[in-house]
């Protein structure tokens, strides 16, 4: 078999082509329409949108000619391209000794007068042309509309390169959510592992206890009880790890959600939860939507624990939680009379393992607000924050409508 060996110029220009996946693509309009203006503007019956690899031409879009392509030898596009001139011109291609006994002058298309401007992209790698081509006789044309033809040539590299990111962009979303994938798996995955043993030293902890029932005295028993504490509090924070992973998860999956129902029952859920008795909410009312229930529920569950946890131990809590929506958004509205938080960590609050107190004055791993936040931007949508200490916090959440 005979090896074909490319010069590091082809390379590049193959390289650039690939980069685009526009090799052998069917007709697109966005093409078609440069081309038809360049013959109306230049007055040529023939435009080609010519593509070069190592090989042949390919002729993305074209205006008087049937051809799809032809073989890099007939290729008078190519010799624009080693040209490295702005325009590559030849007023008569049968008077020129490179192109004289070319199939394509001689014969039916018949081609004369050359006018080709180079596509470039931005490393200056030039893999094609938009030329246009008198037949049967010499033609010219004028200054201007050689500009013309050159702006016009921008925009084709102006389309291919937008055509080569967007295939880039799907990539990446593909990566995305692969990864994305691969990482609730293993939370799932990490989450069930770690928290086996911890059932077990709390297993083995209950039976010692039994063992020694009326043998235990204060201290051991304050020594038992910091161990159970622990225990709990390693537990919520492996929940909470594997909450953060899965606002990564895939959210499309939605369903009819009564938001009055869904949300009561999520406040009191967490009043049982935390054990408390002097906590009211006042909610105003809710539209039924159809919508993801993770997502909608790791919000709500976030920012209903979060005040419940952070309330004042000198008054009851009083949480209330409205809505409202505009043509192109919801917006829910969290409040409480809880401490408060200060205005300086408005934004801190929302990063990942971020506390303002410690865990013996409030419980929390520091990860729910991150989730919420990290959820909300995966739905496109906003959430802040104000605050008075002592007075209480108003969480604003809004969510683009479908």
């Amino acid at each position: 078999m005979e090896e074909k060996f490319l010069n590091h110029q082809d390379y590049l220009r193959v390289k650039t082509l690939e980069s685009y996946k526009i090799l052998d693509t069917l007709p697109e309009e966005m093409y078609d329409d440069i081309t038809l203006l360049a013959s109306c503007i230049c007055d040529m019956p023939i435009v080609l949108l010519s593509l070069i690899d190592d090989k042949r031409q390919f002729f993305k879009s074209k205006v008087g000619i049937d051809l799809q392509g032809t073989p890099i030898e007939h290729s008078v596009c190519f010799h624009a391209l080693l040209s490295n001139e702005e325009l590559f011109e030849v007023p008569d291609l049968r008077k020129d000794d490179r192109f004289q006994n070319n199939p394509l002058v001689e014969n039916n298309p018949n081609l004369v007068s050359y006018f080709g401007v180079p596509l470039q992209n931005s490393a200056g790698i030039a893999f094609g042309t938009l030329c246009v081509i008198s037949q049967e006789e010499p033609k010219t044309i004028s200054e201007e509309k050689k500009q013309i033809l050159k702006r016009l040539a921008k925009q084709v590299v102006y389309l291919l390169e937008l055509r080569r990111q967007n295939f880039e962009l799907k990539r990446y979303q593909e990566e995305v959510e692969y990864y994305s994938k691969q990482m609730e798996e293993f939370a799932h995955t990490a989450a069930h592992d770690l928290r086996a043993p911890l059932r077990a030293v709390k297993s083995f902890l209950q039976l010692i206890e039994m063992k020694r029932e009326g043998q235990v005295d204060e201290k051991e028993k304050k020594y038992f009880d910091f161990i159970y504490t622990n225990i709990d509090t390693m537990n919520q924070l492996i929940v909470d790890l594997l909450d953060y992973a899965k606002s990564d998860s895939k959210i499309d999956e939605k369903e009819s959600i009564d938001l009055n129902e869904f949300i009561i029952q999520i406040f009191h859920n967490l009043v049982e939860h935390h054990h408390l008795s002097n906590s009211s909410l006042k909610i105003k009312e809710m539209p039924t939507l159809s919508f993801s229930k993770l997502a909608l529920h790791m919000i709500f569950y976030n920012l209903i624990d979060n005040s419940l946890k952070y309330r004042s131990q000198e008054k009851d809590l009083e949480l209330k939680i409205g809505y409202d929506s505009d043509l192109f958004n919801h917006y829910f509205e969290v409040e409480d009379n809880g401490i408060g938080i200060a205005a300086e960590y408005y934004e801190s609050i929302f990063k990942p393992f971020k506390r303002l107190h410690t865990k013996s004055e409030y419980a929390g791993s520091g990860l729910g607000l991150a989730s919420v936040k990290k959820i909300i931007q995966k739905l496109g949508g906003t959430i802040t924050v104000k605050s008075v200490l002592g007075k209480g916090t108003k969480f604003t959440v809004a969510i683009p409508k479908e």
